[in-house]
Protein backbone atom coordinates (compact mmCIF):
# COMPACT_ATOMS: atom_id res chain seq x y z
CA UNK A 1 0.00 0.00 0.00
CA UNK A 2 1.18 3.51 -0.73
CA UNK A 3 1.91 5.70 2.25
CA UNK A 4 -0.34 8.71 2.92
CA UNK A 5 2.43 10.90 1.61
CA UNK A 6 2.40 9.09 -1.74
CA UNK A 7 -1.38 9.20 -1.95
CA UNK A 8 -1.26 12.96 -1.46
CA UNK A 9 1.47 13.21 -4.09
CA UNK A 10 -0.60 11.20 -6.55
CA UNK A 11 -3.49 13.61 -6.05
CA UNK A 12 -1.26 16.63 -6.58
CA UNK A 13 0.17 15.07 -9.73
CA UNK A 14 -3.25 14.45 -11.25
CA UNK A 15 -4.59 17.89 -10.35
CA UNK A 16 -1.48 19.97 -10.98
CA UNK A 17 0.20 18.13 -13.84
CA UNK A 18 1.38 21.35 -15.37
CA UNK A 19 3.18 22.60 -12.26
CA UNK A 20 6.66 23.84 -13.06
CA UNK A 21 9.50 24.75 -10.73
CA UNK A 22 11.90 27.40 -11.93
CA UNK A 23 15.64 27.21 -11.39
CA UNK A 24 18.11 29.92 -10.56
CA UNK A 25 21.13 28.15 -12.09
CA UNK A 26 23.63 30.56 -13.57
CA UNK A 27 24.10 30.74 -17.33
CA UNK A 28 27.75 29.64 -17.12
CA UNK A 29 27.30 26.34 -15.24
CA UNK A 30 29.96 23.74 -16.06
CA UNK A 31 29.10 20.67 -18.10
CA UNK A 32 29.01 17.71 -15.70
CA UNK A 33 28.52 14.06 -16.64
CA UNK A 34 26.60 12.73 -13.64
CA UNK A 35 27.03 9.04 -14.40
CA UNK A 36 29.91 7.05 -15.83
CA UNK A 37 32.34 4.26 -15.00
CA UNK A 38 36.04 3.58 -15.32
CA UNK A 39 37.95 0.36 -14.82
CA UNK A 40 41.49 -0.83 -15.23
CA UNK A 41 42.87 -1.21 -18.72
CA UNK A 42 44.44 -4.52 -19.67
CA UNK A 43 47.92 -3.20 -18.87
CA UNK A 44 46.74 -2.09 -15.40
CA UNK A 45 45.09 -5.30 -14.21
CA UNK A 46 48.21 -6.61 -12.49
CA UNK A 47 47.78 -3.80 -9.97
CA UNK A 48 44.00 -3.51 -10.19
CA UNK A 49 42.53 -6.96 -10.96
CA UNK A 50 38.92 -7.51 -11.88
CA UNK A 51 36.51 -9.37 -9.65
CA UNK A 52 36.56 -13.01 -10.86
CA UNK A 53 33.64 -13.67 -13.17
CA UNK A 54 32.99 -9.94 -13.71
CA UNK A 55 35.57 -9.16 -16.37
CA UNK A 56 34.48 -6.34 -18.72
CA UNK A 57 34.07 -6.72 -22.48
CA UNK A 58 37.44 -6.38 -24.19
CA UNK A 59 35.86 -4.10 -26.79
CA UNK A 60 35.21 -1.33 -24.24
CA UNK A 61 38.00 1.09 -23.38
CA UNK A 62 37.29 2.47 -19.91
CA UNK A 63 40.59 3.55 -18.36
CA UNK A 64 40.83 6.86 -16.52
CA UNK A 65 43.15 8.23 -19.21
CA UNK A 66 40.68 7.32 -21.96
CA UNK A 67 37.84 8.92 -20.03
CA UNK A 68 39.69 12.21 -19.54
CA UNK A 69 40.69 12.38 -23.20
CA UNK A 70 37.06 11.77 -24.18
CA UNK A 71 35.83 14.43 -21.80
CA UNK A 72 38.35 16.93 -23.15
CA UNK A 73 37.40 16.18 -26.74
CA UNK A 74 33.69 16.64 -25.95
CA UNK A 75 34.18 19.69 -23.71
CA UNK A 76 32.86 18.03 -20.55
CA UNK A 77 34.26 19.78 -17.48
CA UNK A 78 33.55 17.35 -14.63
CA UNK A 79 32.17 13.87 -13.96
CA UNK A 80 30.87 11.54 -11.26
CA UNK A 81 32.46 8.07 -11.45
CA UNK A 82 30.23 5.28 -10.20
CA UNK A 83 32.18 2.29 -8.86
CA UNK A 84 31.99 -0.41 -11.58
CA UNK A 85 30.81 -3.93 -10.91
CA UNK A 86 34.02 -5.19 -12.57
CA UNK A 87 36.02 -4.26 -9.45
CA UNK A 88 33.09 -4.91 -7.08
CA UNK A 89 34.11 -3.72 -3.58
CA UNK A 90 37.76 -3.07 -4.48
CA UNK A 91 37.66 0.71 -4.88
CA UNK A 92 41.38 1.28 -5.43
CA UNK A 93 41.22 2.03 -9.15
CA UNK A 94 38.55 4.71 -8.80
CA UNK A 95 40.31 6.03 -5.69
CA UNK A 96 43.48 6.55 -7.72
CA UNK A 97 41.51 8.49 -10.33
CA UNK A 98 40.00 10.73 -7.66
CA UNK A 99 43.35 11.47 -6.04
CA UNK A 100 44.90 12.44 -9.36
CA UNK A 101 42.00 14.52 -10.71
CA UNK A 102 40.05 15.80 -7.73
CA UNK A 103 39.14 19.07 -9.45
CA UNK A 104 37.32 17.22 -12.23
CA UNK A 105 36.21 13.89 -10.79
CA UNK A 106 34.08 12.67 -7.90
CA UNK A 107 33.32 9.08 -6.93
CA UNK A 108 30.26 7.08 -5.87
CA UNK A 109 31.26 4.00 -3.89
CA UNK A 110 29.45 0.66 -4.00
CA UNK A 111 27.70 -0.23 -0.73
CA UNK A 112 28.46 -3.72 0.53
CA UNK A 113 25.23 -5.29 1.86
CA UNK A 114 26.92 -8.63 2.55
CA UNK A 115 28.88 -7.24 5.50
CA UNK A 116 27.50 -6.71 8.98
CA UNK A 117 25.92 -3.28 9.55
CA UNK A 118 28.91 -2.21 11.63
CA UNK A 119 31.46 -3.40 9.06
CA UNK A 120 29.53 -1.90 6.13
CA UNK A 121 29.27 1.54 7.74
CA UNK A 122 32.91 1.47 8.86
CA UNK A 123 34.09 0.76 5.31
CA UNK A 124 31.79 3.45 3.93
CA UNK A 125 33.29 6.00 6.32
CA UNK A 126 36.83 4.92 5.41
CA UNK A 127 36.20 5.31 1.70
CA UNK A 128 34.77 8.77 2.28
CA UNK A 129 37.44 10.06 4.67
CA UNK A 130 40.52 8.35 3.21
CA UNK A 131 39.68 7.82 -0.46
CA UNK A 132 37.57 10.87 -1.29
CA UNK A 133 34.25 9.29 -2.28
CA UNK A 134 31.19 11.56 -2.07
CA UNK A 135 28.23 9.31 -2.93
CA UNK A 136 27.01 5.73 -2.43
CA UNK A 137 25.44 3.30 -4.89
CA UNK A 138 22.79 0.86 -3.69
CA UNK A 139 22.64 -2.11 -6.09
CA UNK A 140 19.70 -4.23 -4.86
CA UNK A 141 20.87 -7.29 -6.80
CA UNK A 142 23.85 -7.57 -4.45
CA UNK A 143 21.59 -7.83 -1.39
CA UNK A 144 21.33 -11.29 0.20
CA UNK A 145 18.01 -13.14 0.11
CA UNK A 146 16.37 -15.18 2.86
CA UNK A 147 15.53 -18.88 2.92
CA UNK A 148 12.49 -18.25 0.69
CA UNK A 149 14.66 -16.45 -1.87
CA UNK A 150 13.20 -13.03 -1.02
CA UNK A 151 15.22 -9.89 -0.44
CA UNK A 152 14.91 -6.24 0.56
CA UNK A 153 17.28 -3.27 0.86
CA UNK A 154 15.24 -2.14 3.86
CA UNK A 155 17.03 -4.59 6.13
CA UNK A 156 19.39 -3.98 9.04
CA UNK A 157 22.48 -3.31 6.92
CA UNK A 158 20.59 -1.25 4.35
CA UNK A 159 19.06 0.95 7.02
CA UNK A 160 22.41 1.43 8.76
CA UNK A 161 24.08 2.44 5.49
CA UNK A 162 21.24 4.72 4.44
CA UNK A 163 21.22 6.45 7.83
CA UNK A 164 24.99 6.96 7.70
CA UNK A 165 24.68 8.50 4.25
CA UNK A 166 22.32 11.14 5.61
CA UNK A 167 24.64 11.91 8.49
CA UNK A 168 27.62 12.27 6.14
CA UNK A 169 25.67 14.20 3.44
CA UNK A 170 26.23 11.43 0.88
CA UNK A 171 23.58 11.03 -1.83
CA UNK A 172 22.46 7.45 -2.45
CA UNK A 173 22.11 6.33 -6.06
CA UNK A 174 19.60 3.54 -6.67
CA UNK A 175 20.44 1.20 -9.55
CA UNK A 176 17.07 -0.43 -10.31
CA UNK A 177 18.11 -2.28 -13.44
CA UNK A 178 14.98 -4.47 -13.44
CA UNK A 179 12.67 -1.49 -12.93
CA UNK A 180 11.25 0.18 -9.83
CA UNK A 181 8.40 -2.33 -9.50
CA UNK A 182 10.72 -5.34 -9.50
CA UNK A 183 10.73 -7.54 -6.37
CA UNK A 184 13.80 -9.46 -5.22
CA UNK A 185 12.53 -13.02 -5.44
CA UNK A 186 8.99 -12.01 -6.40
CA UNK A 187 5.99 -11.55 -4.11
CA UNK A 188 5.63 -10.99 -1.21
CA UNK A 189 8.99 -9.18 -1.27
CA UNK A 190 8.66 -5.37 -1.50
CA UNK A 191 9.22 -3.64 -4.80
CA UNK A 192 12.35 -1.54 -5.27
CA UNK A 193 10.09 1.52 -5.05
CA UNK A 194 8.68 0.27 -1.73
CA UNK A 195 12.20 -0.12 -0.37
CA UNK A 196 13.20 3.37 -1.48
CA UNK A 197 10.11 4.96 0.09
CA UNK A 198 10.54 3.07 3.37
CA UNK A 199 14.17 4.17 3.66
CA UNK A 200 13.39 7.79 2.82
CA UNK A 201 10.53 7.93 5.29
CA UNK A 202 12.79 6.55 8.04
CA UNK A 203 15.81 8.72 7.16
CA UNK A 204 14.59 11.88 5.41
CA UNK A 205 17.99 13.62 5.59
CA UNK A 206 19.45 11.25 2.98
CA UNK A 207 19.33 12.53 -0.58
CA UNK A 208 18.40 9.97 -3.24
CA UNK A 209 19.15 9.62 -6.95
CA UNK A 210 17.25 7.40 -9.37
CA UNK A 211 19.63 6.31 -12.13
CA UNK A 212 18.71 6.33 -15.81
CA UNK A 213 15.13 7.66 -15.64
CA UNK A 214 14.49 5.09 -12.92
CA UNK A 215 15.02 2.42 -15.63
CA UNK A 216 11.42 3.18 -16.62
CA UNK A 217 9.77 3.65 -20.00
CA UNK A 218 6.35 5.28 -19.59
CA UNK A 219 4.94 3.62 -22.69
CA UNK A 220 6.08 0.12 -21.78
CA UNK A 221 5.24 0.40 -18.07
CA UNK A 222 2.88 3.32 -17.36
CA UNK A 223 2.25 2.07 -13.81
CA UNK A 224 5.96 2.21 -13.00
CA UNK A 225 6.27 5.65 -14.56
CA UNK A 226 3.36 7.00 -12.49
CA UNK A 227 4.92 5.57 -9.34
CA UNK A 228 8.25 7.21 -10.14
CA UNK A 229 6.60 10.61 -10.61
CA UNK A 230 4.60 10.21 -7.41
CA UNK A 231 7.76 9.44 -5.43
CA UNK A 232 9.62 12.37 -6.97
CA UNK A 233 6.74 14.70 -6.11
CA UNK A 234 6.34 13.41 -2.56
CA UNK A 235 10.02 13.51 -1.58
CA UNK A 236 11.97 16.71 -2.32
CA UNK A 237 15.23 14.90 -1.56
CA UNK A 238 14.89 12.84 -4.75
CA UNK A 239 16.97 13.56 -7.86
CA UNK A 240 16.74 11.83 -11.24
CA UNK A 241 19.53 11.18 -13.70
CA UNK A 242 18.30 11.75 -17.25
CA UNK A 243 21.09 9.44 -18.29
CA UNK A 244 21.75 6.42 -20.51
CA UNK A 245 18.57 6.88 -22.58
CA UNK A 246 19.64 3.88 -24.68
CA UNK A 247 18.79 1.69 -21.67
CA UNK A 248 15.20 2.97 -21.58
CA UNK A 249 14.18 4.14 -25.04
CA UNK A 250 12.39 1.86 -27.50
CA UNK A 251 12.99 4.22 -30.41
CA UNK A 252 16.77 4.49 -30.34
CA UNK A 253 18.85 7.58 -30.95
CA UNK A 254 17.91 10.48 -30.76
CA UNK A 255 15.39 9.05 -28.24
CA UNK A 256 12.33 11.12 -29.07
CA UNK A 257 10.17 9.01 -26.78
CA UNK A 258 12.41 9.78 -23.81
CA UNK A 259 13.41 13.40 -24.26
CA UNK A 260 10.26 14.75 -25.88
CA UNK A 261 7.94 12.83 -23.53
CA UNK A 262 9.45 11.61 -20.26
CA UNK A 263 11.82 14.51 -19.66
CA UNK A 264 8.95 16.91 -20.31
CA UNK A 265 6.95 15.31 -17.49
CA UNK A 266 9.94 15.20 -15.15
CA UNK A 267 10.46 18.93 -15.66
CA UNK A 268 6.85 19.61 -14.75
CA UNK A 269 6.86 17.45 -11.64
CA UNK A 270 10.44 17.64 -10.40
CA UNK A 271 12.06 20.76 -11.85
CA UNK A 272 15.43 21.10 -13.54
CA UNK A 273 17.22 21.69 -10.24
CA UNK A 274 16.80 17.97 -9.44
CA UNK A 275 17.65 16.58 -12.88
CA UNK A 276 21.12 15.66 -14.23
CA UNK A 277 22.36 14.48 -17.60
CA UNK A 278 24.69 11.46 -17.72
CA UNK A 279 26.32 9.31 -20.37
CA UNK A 280 26.91 5.88 -18.79
CA UNK A 281 30.41 5.86 -20.29
CA UNK A 282 31.98 3.59 -21.50
CA UNK A 283 28.82 1.78 -22.67
CA UNK A 284 27.68 4.90 -24.51
CA UNK A 285 30.63 4.49 -26.86
CA UNK A 286 28.81 1.58 -28.50
CA UNK A 287 25.69 3.66 -29.19
CA UNK A 288 24.84 5.72 -32.24
CA UNK A 289 26.28 9.19 -31.85
CA UNK A 290 28.80 8.10 -29.21
CA UNK A 291 29.74 10.08 -26.12
CA UNK A 292 29.42 13.60 -27.54
CA UNK A 293 25.84 13.12 -28.71
CA UNK A 294 24.69 11.92 -25.28
CA UNK A 295 26.05 14.86 -23.29
CA UNK A 296 24.30 17.26 -25.59
CA UNK A 297 22.10 20.34 -25.43
CA UNK A 298 20.48 19.18 -28.66
CA UNK A 299 18.88 16.22 -26.87
CA UNK A 300 17.36 18.54 -24.26
CA UNK A 301 16.11 20.93 -26.92
CA UNK A 302 13.48 18.35 -27.88
CA UNK A 303 11.52 19.21 -24.73
CA UNK A 304 8.67 21.59 -25.47
CA UNK A 305 9.08 24.85 -23.55
CA UNK A 306 12.42 24.03 -21.95
CA UNK A 307 14.30 27.19 -20.96
CA UNK A 308 17.99 28.03 -21.19
CA UNK A 309 18.12 28.00 -17.40
CA UNK A 310 16.64 24.48 -17.36
CA UNK A 311 19.23 23.30 -19.87
CA UNK A 312 22.09 24.77 -17.86
CA UNK A 313 20.87 23.03 -14.70
CA UNK A 314 20.46 19.63 -16.35
CA UNK A 315 23.74 19.90 -18.28
CA UNK A 316 25.75 20.49 -15.14
CA UNK A 317 24.40 23.00 -12.65
CA UNK A 318 22.49 20.42 -10.60
CA UNK A 319 25.31 17.84 -10.54
CA UNK A 320 27.94 20.46 -9.79
CA UNK A 321 26.00 21.63 -6.74
CA UNK A 322 25.20 18.11 -5.54
CA UNK A 323 28.60 16.49 -6.04
CA UNK A 324 31.25 19.20 -6.15
CA UNK A 325 30.06 21.99 -3.85
CA UNK A 326 29.61 20.11 -0.60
Amino acid sequence: LMSLRLVQAATRYRCCHTRRTTTTTRAMSPVVDSHLHVWAGKEETASFPYEPGREPPESLAASTDHLLKTMDLCKVDKAMIVQPINHLYDHRYVSAALRSHLQRLRGMLLANPTATPEEAVLELKRLVSDEGFSGVRFNPYLWPVNEEGLGTMNDEVGRALFDACGTLSLPVGFMFFQGILHRLGGEPAPTHADDAVALMESFPDTKVIFDHFGFTNKFESPEAWRRLLQICDAFPQVYVKVSAPFRVSKNGYPYDDIFAQQLNELLRVVGAERLMIGSDFPFVQEQEGGYASHISRELLAKVNGITESDVNAIMGGTADKLFFKV
